[in-house]
């Protein structure tokens, strides 16, 4: 694997460029806290491989799903990856200063880009993807980013009273609750959603809401990570576990997903109406990761 490093006074950032640009370092000089969920690289990465526990770790770039969904009966043509067609694939560099990465990975279908640049206290993420097919191609993006907390953690979503569950699982049961409050009590849980619980809790939810700030937030008093996403963004993807997944006793993370729609597959993207990218057009969007206090 290619390890590319960016530094500046505030933060270190590592990037895998030949494992689908992973990032796996997002670490705070000042506050001394890694925020990348750790972890060794997985060799499953075929055209049948699980994102699995294994898998689960650092900053992924999922398209043109998330969740596996048989695509054959669209522009695809075939069946997509769980998590799509980038992670652990090699990217090729095309621009690196000490500050600053640009790398790209290139399908006949497909171009994806992603700049990574250092401003201050900022990591600011510049992607592009274009068509190369000639006929129109839908797509789901999320930035998978699995991020490490403690207990101490509480996730600030701005305005958000509610949010859409896609999957919840609390000890060894399985619950069906479309709609649970954020930072209130929801009647389901023991705990508030906004507040991160220990590996003890066996607890794992995907959630969605519309932002209205599009930032948000993890992490407490002296030690806080945003994210902060344009326009073009409209939902986040929450992924909360802890302890809960793959099983009892798995992983202790979160992610904060900035994405194109609210769902877990392809397909429900294009049923909730994601707009698709035309033969030959290029999209362009931004997503900013800031270490603040």
């Amino acid at each position: 694997m290619s390890t590319v490093l960016l530094e500046n006074d505030r933060m270190r950032v590592v990037v895998e460029a030949g494992y689908g640009a992973r990032v796996t370092s997002l670490f705070d000089k000042l506050g001394g806290r890694e925020w990348i969920a750790q972890g060794r690289p997985s060799p499953n990465t075929g055209e049948d491989a699980d994102y699995g526990a294994g898998e689960a770790v650092g900053w992924d770039e999922c398209f043109p799903t998330v969740t596996p969904w048989d695509a054959s009966h669209t522009a695809w043509g075939r069946k997509l990856r769980d998590h799509g067609d980038l992670w652990g694939r090699p990217f090729t560099v095309e621009e690196q200063t000490p500050t600053a990465l640009r790398l790209s990975y290139a399908d006949p279908q497909f171009r994806f880009s992603r700049e990574l640049r250092l401003d201050g206290a900022s990591l600011i993420a510049r992607y592009r993807v274009e068509n190369r097919a000639d006929t129109s191609l839908p797509y789901l993006w999320a930035l998978h980013g699995l991020l490490a907390v403690t207990d101490a953690d509480s996730i600030e979503l701005p305005e958000v009273e509610t949010v859409s569950a896609t999957y919840l699982s609390l000890g060894d049961t399985f619950l069906s609750v479309p709609e649970l409050a954020w930072s209130k009590p929801n009647g389901v849980l023991p705990f508030t959603l906004d507040k991160v619980q220990p590996a003890s809790s066996i607890f794992a939810g995907k959630f969605y809401a519309g932002v209205p700030s599009r930032t948000a937030r993890v992490g407490h008093a002296g030690q806080w990570l945003e994210l902060a996403w344009d326009s073009a963004i409209d939902q986040l993807g929450v992924w909360l576990t802890y302890g809960g997944w793959p099983g009892p006793g798995g992983h202790h993370e979160i992610a904060l997903e900035p994405t194109n729609a609210a769902a877990d597959t392809l397909g429900e993207a294009i049923d909730a109406g994601a707009k698709p990218l035309a033969p030959g057009e290029r999209r362009d969007w931004r997503v900013t990761l800031s270490l603040t206090s």
